[in-house]
């Protein structure tokens, strides 16, 4: 895979914490940087999939009352807690 090179605008304290965690990895910042962009990235694609799959759902009408999810919820801390 090709590397691009971008640029991106932080301000002085954000590139200061940057600096020092890639520091302490041993890293370079642009390699700390590149790896916290691809783990956004991919959380983000989860979530906005994840998103589509409820309005699909909701338009199947495949849904689940609240009444019953908050019963489920609350029989599961009732467990734990005993």
């Amino acid at each position: 895979m090709s590397l691009k090179a971008t640029s991106v605008r932080l301000d002085d304290e954000t590139l200061a914490r940057i600096g020092q965690m890639a520091d302490a990895m041993d890293r370079p910042r642009a390699w700390l940087m590149a790896e916290a962009i691809k783990q956004y990235v991919a959380r983000e694609e989860w979530f906005l999939l994840e998103v589509e799959k409820g309005v699909k759902a909701a338009e199947e009408g495949r849904l689940i009352d609240h009444k019953d999810i908050k019963a489920k919820w609350e029989a599961k801390r009732a467990a734990q807690m005993d």
